[in-house]
Formats: structure tokens, sequence, C-alpha cells
């Protein structure tokens, strides 16, 4: 059992050396006067030359979180978030809410103010250490994560970083929650010693169950209506793949509605599309993909005979309240180890199923002809618009991108007028819906990808959310050069589209300015990212969006200046 020593340390410094022992590479920080252990231990690591994370000054919890997420989506690795005793975990909620609907590993911290009035070492020595205690300063994100603890003593140092980061990691993954005593980050150590590397390793993926498998895999050879329905299939390369195979080799119509991640390529032969309408109410048998809301019963309802199946290591979704989705089966399991064993299993299924298979092929393949007919009319509607909508501008941006390039999306995008042929390659990070994930998690990715085209697309309101100031400040100190795009239609349109659709004959449908959903007083968003030394460009002529966008991405790729494009357009 191999052993690392460390000697005349505090508790801050080994905790920042477990976390590089453990892999973990970035420290996202927004400080405050707990910080003070942290700080020190940093600054005598960085004398030293001792391995630490380095440490990323963030201005804002939201940024902080959201480039941990996105650090780990491009990379696989958890990375450590630090903020502000209870205040900064408040700010830090919106993304550990994100986090944990999207089951990305997080380890979340945060200080905790003194407690003690004197003697010890990072005793109370400001007034606010007084007003910051609180009784439970965790119970604020406990629903938001899957474990919490507040670090006691030193002999509990290993122990507690190497728990919350095992259970970040175990399906299904998510953040953790740490809060650090500053009188314990502050207690001098003689002799440290830990294990090298960590005895503790997440727990292993659920594997499918044969007899649910065989049972789902018979099911789905007699269909003759089958569908797939994900918004988040494909979280791993294997998922990817798993899912591609599966739905082309057995002639199984994938659709993607309000997809968080897109999970098949959109020129896959089984790509039906983003709109539900049509698909649900014919089919026998529904697989649903590692996703809590597969349909909305009031909306598009399966008939009564169809069955329900539902894949993913947590798939009924126990986290939600109340869910009446119908499971006829659950099957607890990786997604890529659930997809490619009923794949396998429908082989047994070969010989009899074989002509209603290709037969549905042939029907699929006239859908899809059609359905590619009409985002063709779609697409030349929109060319030939006199303002900017989303259609027109997804195509654009469709048109520069490199073919590798990493998409986030915080705005409704076309994905019908857009190409992506490779996993990982668009994501929408607010599983919880908490805006102002994007700006956040395109930094974290580049970050993680810096030879990667990163474009983030988001809406007027998502941009404010997502504290602009500091993701420019923190791309500008980084030199994060990667593109940003706002769709800007002076308004909440999400909110006025519920509001319409709960009353579609009252009086904020028959207004012009309703309540609460105009965000129109300022429009001049480029000139945020101008002050950090960036490229800004407002654009409203839909003649202009494809020059527009390849002008922000020479300022990145030629001039190494992150951009921001603030398209103001239509509510399409």
């Amino acid at each position: 059992m191999a052993k690392k020593t460390i000697t005349d340390v505090t508790v801050a410094d080994a905790y920042l050396q477990i976390l590089a022992d453990r892999g973990v590479e970035y420290f996202f920080g927004n400080a405050g006067t707990d910080f003070a252990p942290i700080v020190e231990a940093f600054a005598k690591a960085q004398a030293l030359n001792t391995p630490v994370p380095e440490p990323i000054t963030v201005p804002h919890e939201n940024t902080a979180v959201h480039m941990a997420m996105g650090y780990y989506f491009a990379t696989g690795k958890p990375q450590a978030v630090m903020v502000h005793v209870n205040v900064g975990t408040a700010n830090g909620l919106n993304g550990l809410l994100n986090a944990s609907r999207g089951q990305i590993p997080v380890f979340f911290t945060a200080g905790r103010t003194p407690t003690n009035e004197e003697d010890l070492p990072g005793h109370r020595s400001l007034d606010i250490h007084w007003t910051q205690e609180m009784y439970d300063q965790a119970g604020m994100v406990r629903e938001a994560v899957k474990w919490d603890y507040e670090l006691r003593n030193a002999q509990q140092v290993e122990t507690v970083v190497d728990r919350g980061l095992s259970i970040a990691m175990s399906e299904p993954k998510g953040p953790v929650y740490l809060s650090l005593p500053r009188e314990v980050l502050a207690d001098p150590v003689e002799t440290f010693s830990y294990n090298s590397p960590t005895r503790q390793s997440p727990a292993s993926s659920p594997w499918p169950d044969r007899n649910a498998v065989d049972e789902i895999a018979a099911l789905l050879a007699k269909a003759e209506n089958p569908l797939i329905l994900t918004g988040t299939g494909g979280r791993t390369v294997a998922a990817w793949d798993a899912l591609s195979d599966l739905a082309e080799r057995y002639a199984i119509p994938v659709v993607q509605h309000r997809f968080r991640l897109l999970s098949l390529a959109t020129n896959h032969p089984m790509n039906m599309g983003y709109v539900q309408e049509g698909w649900v109410s014919e089919a026998d048998v529904i697989v649903v993909v590692d996703t809590a809301a597969p349909y909305v019963p009031t909306k598009n309802r399966p008939r009564d005979d169809c069955k329900v199946i539902h894949i993913g290591a947590d798939p009924l979704h126990s986290y939600v309240p109340i869910r009446g989705i119908p499971a006829d089966f659950a099957l607890t399991c990786g997604t890529a180890a659930g997809l490619t064993a009923i794949g396998e299993a429908l082989e047994t299924h070969s010989s009899s199923s074989r002509d209603r298979i290709e037969a549905r092929r042939k029907r699929l393949a006239i859908r899809q002809q059609e359905l590619h007919g009409k985002w063709a009319d779609q697409l030349e509607a929109a060319r030939h618009k006199p303002t900017i909508t989303s259609a027109w501008l997804s195509h654009c941006l469709s048109e520069v991108k490199d073919d590798d390039a990493v998409m986030l999306q915080e705005a409704r995008l076309t994905t019908a007028q857009m190409h992506f042929d490779r996993p990982m390659s668009l994501w929408n990070a607010g599983a919880a819906s908490g805006l102002g994930h994007g700006l956040g998690a395109a930094l974290g990715i580049k970050m993680a990808l810096p030879d990667r085209q990163v474009i983030g697309v988001h809406g007027d309101g998502a941009y404010m959310f997502g504290n602009p100031v500091s993701a420019h400040y923190v791309a500008a100190e980084q030199g994060l050069a990667h593109l940003t795009v706002i769709l800007n239609n002076g308004r909440w349109q999400a909110v006025r589209g519920a509001t319409v659709g709960l009353n579609n004959d009252g009086y904020a449908a028959a207004s012009n300015r309703q309540p609460l959903t105009f965000l129109d007083a300022i429009d001049g968003y480029e000139k945020v990212v101008e002050s950090a030394g960036g490229y800004g460009e407002k654009v409203t002529d839909p003649a202009d969006v494809l020059a527009a966008l390849e002008r922000g991405l020479k300022a990145v790729e030629v001039e190494k200046r992150q951009a921001v494009i603030n398209m103001i357009c239509t509510t399409d």
C-alpha cells in the first residue's frame, strides 16, 4: 500500500495536495474571508513548487459551477469549486441544480464561517463572522447534492475527499457538497500521511438484468412501430455509438424532443427529428433512454396498449417527487451497456423479424425524406424574411462551424437546420432550466479543449443570467477565446409562450406587451465583451449574419480574442 507523507503543513495544505493526487486539475474559486488558509496554501505551493490544482479566480459562483460542469463534460474528470460560506453557497445553487439533474459530478465546497471567538488559529476576526453563521449551512443544497459533510479535523481529510469524489462519480453521477471551517483549514499538522493512489473507487455501473433485457427484446422484435425517445442518451461516446447502432440495425426511429444533449447524428437514417407529434401516438413500443420527461401527457400521449420501457442508471428518476409516466419496464443500467445488451438480444429474433424490420426501414426512409423536404422549405422561407430567425441563424452557424466544434445551446436553435455527426457536440447544460449556464460551461469546455472551436448560443435573458462580466473576465484572464452568439429578441419568450398556452384567449394573449416578459430597455450586449478586450458586433440584417459570424470566428481564431455577436432577432 503506497503512502505519501508531508510534514509541517496545515490542513489546507494537505487538502489541496490530496485533491491534486486524486486527479483534480482545477480549483474554481470565488473567495471570501474564509479562504485565508486556502490562499496561503496556494501561495506556499507556488513558492515550493508543490503539486496542487491550478487556482482559477472566478468573480461569480454561477460561472464557477458551470465551468466545472463544462470541464467534466469535455474530459470526464470532476473538478473542485469553492465559494464563500453561506452566501456563496446560495449563489452557486442554480448551478448545483443543473449539475444534479444533468448527472454532472462537481466537487462543490464552501468555507464555513469561524465558530471560535478566540484562541484557535482561524478564529473569528471580523464582525461578519457572527452574522454568517448558520445552524445548517448545507441544508439549502441538500436536495441538489448526493452527499454533504463538514470537515471536522485533519484526520478526516483523506477520507472526506475520497468519499466525496467516489460518490460524485458513482451512477447516477452528480454534485457533492463539503463545508470547510476556517479553523480546521488553518490547523497546523506536523506529519500527514495519505494513500496514493486512492483506495476509494466509484461504484461500478449497474449491469442490465438479462431476463428483463430478453423480455424487452421480445417486445421490440414483435413491434410494428417501435420508437426511441431520448433527451440525454448520448452522455458518453459509448452511449452515442450504442444508440446509433441499435436504431440503424433494427430500423427504430429516434425522436429527440427538447433534448439536453444531442444523442444521434443529424444525418442518421433513423433520426426523425425533434418534434414528437405523429410519433408518440402511433408507437406500440416506446424505449425512453435516460430521460425524465419523454413526453407531456396533455400534448402527446401514447396509446393505451403501448408498452413503455425506461433505460438508465435511475430509470424511474427517483429525484422527481411525482411522476406518472408509464414504466412497463424500468431497466437499471449504464446507458451504453443497456442499449448494447438489447441489441444483442434482438439478434436472437432476427429470422422472425427481418421482413418486418426491412419494411419499416423503407417506410421510415420515405418519412425522413418528407421531413427533410419540410426542413428545406423552412430554410427557404427563413432565407427571405426581413428579420433574423432562429432557422436562418442556425443554418448560418452550421455553415461556419468546424466539423468538430462543440456548441453550447442556451437558446432555441433550429436543430433541423444544423449538421452534427459527432458525440458530445451540442449540449444544453441547464438540466434544471437554471438559466445562465452556457457562458460558464463554454469556458470550462474551452479550458479542457483549447484546440477545439467552442461556440455558445444564448438568449438575451440567458446571457444576463450568465453573469457576463464574470464570464468575460475569466475568458480574458485565462485566454479562453471562444465565440458567444446572442439571440436577442428583447423578451422572455418562454414566459410569454407559457402564459398564452394556459390562457390562449386571456388578457395576456391579447396584449402586445405582456407584463414581466420584456427585456428591451437595453440591447447593446456586444459592448460588455469589449470591456474585457473582446470583439463585439450587433447584427440586425439577415443578409449580414454569415459574414458577422465569420468576423467573430476570425477574432477568436486569428486574434485569439473572445467574441460576442449580438443578433437582433424575431421570436419565431
